[in-house]
Order: structure tokens, then C-alpha cells, then sequence
């Protein structure tokens, strides 16, 4: 199965995030995106995935990922998977190749406010 990027569809979240999600592969098991990012995701608050789990492999640049209470630096060549229903925040200036599994579904996907 090949796609090309002229199938992919371009997006731009707040706070600096940009990039391109392709088509589901067979059967919705996973999507894949390219992300160019050069400030925060998201922009206020956490991100929590109630289904996928998003492994981003990075290409290029640094990223700092906060997982509940955990924080992981991020370089070029680094691998960093986000299971279902932990709340995460990404900062930095990076482009990455992102595994959805499975296919990515925004229904599936909240921004929650940030507990004070």
C-alpha cells in the first residue's frame, strides 16, 4: 500500500504545531503523520488519547515530553511511545514521524485543563 503526501491532509494546531496525517493503513490499524513543532503542544492544559497510543520516532531536533509525572528529553533518533489515557505535553522545536495506533480518530482525543 503506497500513499503519497498529495493524500495526506495538512493540519496546524495552536501553540506551533503543523504537519501532515496520511490515510489509515489496512483495516484503521494505525496512521502515520509527519510533525514540525516549534513551541508547545497543546497550547494550554494536557492532551489525553482514550485509545491510541502515539509513538514518535524524531527526525530531527529536541523535544521535552511530559507524561503524568514523568519528563523525557527527546533528541534526534529518539523513540518515545504515549499509551492511552495518560495525560502528556510536548515543548521544543523538532520534526517527527508519529505512529497512531490505532488509526488516529480526533473523537478520540481531549484537552483537559491544567490542575493547579
Amino acid at each position: 500500500m503506497k500513499q503519497s503526501q498529495a493524500e495526506a491532509q495538512f493540519f496546524i494546531i495552536p501553540g506551533g504545531t503543523q504537519g501532515r496525517l496520511y490515510p489509515p493503513g489496512p483495516g484503521g490499524a494505525f496512521s502515520i503523520a509527519v510533525v514540525t513543532m516549534d513551541g508547545v503542544y497543546p497550547e494550554k492544559g494536557w492532551s489525553i488519547n482514550d485509545v491510541c497510543t502515539e509513538t514518535m520516532y524524531v527526525q530531527a531536533g529536541k523535544l521535552t515530553v511530559e507524561i503524568e509525572a514523568e519528563t523525557f528529553a527527546l533528541k534526534e533518533g529518539d523513540v518515545l511511545s504515549i499509551l492511552p489515557r495518560n495525560k502528556y505535553r510536548v515543548r521544543g522545536k523538532a520534526t517527527t514521524i508519529d505512529v497512531i495506533t490505532p488509526a488516529w480518530d480526533k473523537k478520540q482525543n481531549q484537552i483537559i485543563k491544567a490542575s493547579r
